[in-house]
């Protein structure tokens, strides 16, 4: 049935079911009904949702000047699902730039490859943890929101030509997320698991580590890569060296930088804007105030850009303005999480301030 030819009397009775109906009328575009649930807000949504599907709708209950808001809105066209080759091919794509960084990271130059096109093989240790921590990031969103009947594509991975060979992945939602509890889980989901990954990466890395002279660094014709450190990779490198020499620094290796990329994209992920992860989890928490959370994080951006002259912030804050500062509300934006899901978000913004680099990266 298209709503648009079915009575608005019809949907009345059937809002009538889990409202006491104060007002009704058309706010622009959408049909909005205001008053009192008569029982549970994440009852009233599925029960709502349920009756309702049928008539093309979808309906979003808000919380507006102390008292409950019933939106409907129209479902749009349902985009056409992405042909399954192009993740395959976007993700073939990234395997190759990534193995050459990693080819270039173990000593040969772009002459040695072509000459010997198999040393891409020594790219390995790089690009597949690397490529594992990202997948798997992405792929604990995916299979979260398909717990939670959320429609979304496969992770897109995204070759790029810079010192990683990637701009890491994505996926893309498709359907509106059911309440607050489905976007906090989607939202969380990617950040552990790169969380506990990255850690079991550098880890794993310790025998690769080395002690070099920082003068190494500075007498080579060509620029070095200087990495920054947050509290954790301190606290994890000082596992492996309890004291450094005054004068010498740590050379990651493969597995080791695969992790401390993957500790950056962790807390690049969980700064609260937009629609990144965080942006997710705060939307969850703190709803429509997730606006103004995101222009405070901007400013602090831009403030940690100016301050410590990293021009990765500035970047970042300004991909997020093209982006959208906006966050799409979920259907059932009433329903608030339970006690364990707001200690996961506090433990959450701890993973952040752990992870957080003032100057992630500078050529020396």
């Amino acid at each position: 049935m298209d709503w648009r030819k079915s009575s608005d009397w019809v949907l009345y009775n059937d809002v009538a079911e889990v409202m006491e109906i104060r007002s009704w009328n058309y706010e622009k575009s959408f049909l909005c009904f205001r008053g009192r649930l008569k029982m549970p807000a994440s009852q009233a949504s599925r029960l709502i949702i349920s009756r309702v599907r049928g008539y093309g709708l979808l309906p979003f209950l808000q919380s507006d000047r102390g008292e409950i808001l019933i939106k409907f809105a129209p479902i749009g066209k349902e985009r056409a699902k992405s042909r399954w080759y192009v993740p395959l091919l976007l993700f073939i794509a990234t395997l190759f730039s990534t193995l050459f960084v990693g080819t270039m990271m173990a000593g040969f130059s772009f002459e040695d490859l072509l000459a010997h096109p198999l040393l891409i093989l020594k790219g390995i240790p790089f690009s597949f943890t690397l490529l594992i921590i990202l997948g798997l990031h992405e792929f604990s969103h995916y299979f979260v929101s398909k717990k939670h009947g959320i429609r979304t594509s496969l992770p897109y991975f995204i070759p790029f030509p810079n010192i990683l060979g990637t701009m890491g992945a994505v996926i893309i939602t498709r359907s509106p997320f059911p309440n607050r509890k489905s976007l906090f889980d989607v939202g969380i989901a990617g950040p552990l698991a790169s969380f506990v990954l990255s850690i079991g990466a550098i880890l794993l890395g310790f025998n690769e580590m080395t002690l070099v002279p920082a003068a190494h660094y500075l007498l080579r014709p060509e620029p070095g890569l200087y990495l920054g450190d947050s509290l954790l990779t301190t606290a994890l490198f000082g596992l492996r060296y309890h004291q450094i020499p005054v004068g010498y620094e740590i050379f990651l290796g493969p597995l080791g930088f695969a992790g401390w990329v993957g500790l950056f994209v962790t807390a690049l992920n969980l700064l609260p804007m937009g629609q990144l992860d965080g942006g997710h989890i705060s939307y969850a928490l703190f709803g429509r105030r997730h606006k103004l959370i995101t222009g405070l994080v901007m400013i602090l951006l831009v403030a940690f850009g100016l301050l410590f002259s990293s021009p990765i912030w500035l970047f970042i804050a300004l991909l997020i303005v093209i982006l959208g500062r906006r966050h799409a509300p979920p259907l059932d934006d009433i329903t608030p999480l339970n006690p364990a899901r707001v200690w996961l978000a506090v433990f959450a913004f701890l993973i952040l301030v752990s992870c957080f680099i003032p100057v992630p990266i500078r050529m020396v």
